[in-house]
């Protein structure tokens, strides 16, 4: 009888600690129950670690079921991909070791621990195998200079440190305005690659109506300059029909730091009407009050 007791005690304290529930992952929790014959394993505020020490869950509850190989984690969810440095946060997911995938809901955080983006949501599917992360909800990004972005769905694919979204729309520490409909923000540089780009640039000197503005067929953003290919920069208040002029160029600059907008092949059309070609040329960007050089155009009616 003493003997049997023995034997209790000692796999109770096991239990207790640890229980390794899968091929996949090992259990730690001061609170672990194992119901149903061993097919349910529920555990709080615990942790668990894949066998690999790659993945580290944490969680105010787990589930596991055994016959569909499948960990639940409810509150307070954490995911740490070591080898990738990634870190989710979230309420509510579902590891699914069959398939390798991982779906979240809730509250969703994404960073690298040594990033500079923070993606925010509500709704991941976290392809394992691939290492790719994506959602089809309305997401906002978030970089450590200021800048914040929206989109319509995003997919993050973590071995190539990028991540591609639809609809993008930002706003800088400067208060400027960037739309694209395609874009790749790449998470180690910061840099943007997008496609029908809409730059509105804040007026901050000039308390009249006039639109700043730069569009393009494609640019790169990133935290020095935008530069943009195949693109127009106008100041006139936007109206239907085509704006009173427009600086047309094969490819114009926004220096953020120098506060310059320089132009490579460009043409200055009045009503559409093509005036006078620049091989090259700059003028001060809307947040210079006075600088020598070209003076931006303007467009002014009278009653004379």
């Amino acid at each position: 009888m003493k003997n049997n007791f023995i034997i209790i005690f000692v796999i109770s304290t096991f239990f207790f600690n640890s229980v390794v529930f899968s091929e996949s992952f090992t259990l730690e929790s001061k609170n672990i129950e194992i119901l149903n014959e061993g097919d349910q394993i529920k555990a709080y505020k615990g942790k668990a670690i894949s066998n690999d020490k790659n993945l580290e869950i944490k969680s105010d509850e787990f589930i596991y079921l055994k016959n569909l190989d499948t960990l639940k984690s409810n509150g307070n969810g954490e995911l740490l991909v070591r080898s990738k440095k990634i870190k989710i946060k979230y309420d509510k997911g579902v590891f699914n070791q069959k398939n390798l995938s991982f779906i979240a809901n809730g509250n969703i955080e994404i960073f690298e621990t040594n990033g500079i983006f923070v993606i925010k949501t509500n709704k991941i599917f976290y392809d394992q195998k691939n290492n790719i992360v994506s959602s089809n909800e309305t997401t906002k990004v978030e970089d450590n200079l200021g800048n914040t972005y929206f989109t319509d769905n995003f997919k993050y694919e973590v071995n190539k440190d990028l991540i591609k979204v639809e609809n993008l729309i930002s706003k800088d520490s400067q208060n400027n305005t960037f739309k694209t409909s395609l874009a790749y923000i790449n998470t180690n540089s910061g840099k943007i690659f997008g496609k029908d780009i809409k730059i509105d640039l804040t007026n901050k000197i000039s308390q009249n109506e006039n639109d700043y503005r730069l569009r393009g067929n494609s640019g790169e953003i990133d935290e020095n300059s935008s530069n943009i290919t195949k693109g127009i920069f106008t100041t006139c208040k936007k109206r239907d029909g085509c704006p009173p002029w427009t600086f047309s160029a094969k490819k114009i600059t926004h220096d953020k730091k120098k506060r310059e907008i320089h132009y490579d092949d460009a043409l200055l059309k009045v009503y559409d009407i093509p005036l006078v070609y620049f091989p090259k040329f700059f003028h001060p960007d809307p947040t210079v009050k006075r600088r020598s050089g070209f003076l931006i155009p303007t467009i002014k009616s009278s009653s004379n």
